[in-house]
């Protein structure tokens, strides 16, 4: 079988129409989250935008979620979760014209870094280490043709370095793409966990690929990521 897709589940290239209303709805919402007046209803539709890329990026599940996530600089999916229900409030607080309501869900957003990731947007400084030794993220990789050979492990600099390292050699007939990644605390002591609960579906003892389905692993690693309280 030949092979014509160029990029891996999530990494799907933005339209450039697309790109342009989703760049256009982030400087709208910008501009709300700097202002000291009550947004007004004409603000909704970009709001709505907007929160549409932070749902993308912690539910993780559209063919352009990662690409919309870096253009976002990688907020840990609890932080994009947050965002998302906030511009949710925002909006709705806008179409009522409540005052009291919007200052208080402005008031989350700039708490949690909101205008400084869309001040980046769609090209956020180069990403290098995410924070402290040991913060990392713990990713699910597969192709498309393959989705139950998953690449289970964790990266401390950027997920698509790694993805690079992986789709470089010749004989990758097929790029990897990231199925879903976790922002997390002790990234080598997560990932020494989710690898011991999986032991029984490795591919390969001395790798770490595991041959099981896309949503058996991601219950198994989410429920552990939850467990230990590690997640960003």
């Amino acid at each position: 079988m030949r092979i014509h897709q160029k990029w891996g589940f999530g990494m799907a290239p933005v339209k450039p129409g697309i790109q342009r209303q989703r760049d256009r709805a982030s400087s709208t919402v910008l501009s709300v989250l700097e202002a000291d007046c009550c947004p007004g209803p004409s603000s909704a539709d970009d709001m709505s935008e907007v929160k549409g890329l932070f749902t993308r990026s912690h539910k993780q599940d559209q063919w352009d979620w990662f690409t919309v996530w870096t253009q976002l600089g990688r907020p840990g999916r609890k932080r994009c979760r947050s965002i998302s229900g906030d511009l949710g409030e925002l909006r709705r607080a806008a179409l009522d014209q409540d005052a009291d309501r919007a200052e208080a869900a402005r008031g989350r957003l700039r708490q949690s870094g909101t205008a400084a990731l869309l001040r980046g947007f769609p090209n956020p400084a180069p990403g290098g280490r995410i924070g402290a030794p040991g913060t990392g993220f713990v990713y699910i990789l597969s192709t498309r043709t393959s989705p139950r050979l998953l690449k289970i492990g964790y990266t401390e600099r950027t997920v698509e370095q790694r993805l690079k390292e992986i789709n470089r050699p010749t004989g990758v007939a097929e790029p990897y793409g990231a199925r879903a990644v976790w922002t997390v605390q002790n990234a080598p002591q997560v990932e020494k966990a989710v690898h011991e609960a999986l032991a029984g579906y490795r591919f390969r003892a001395d790798r770490e690929f595991f041959e099981l389905p896309y949503g058996t692993a991601y219950a198994a690693i989410r429920d552990i990521v939850n467990a230990s309280r590690r997640e960003l």
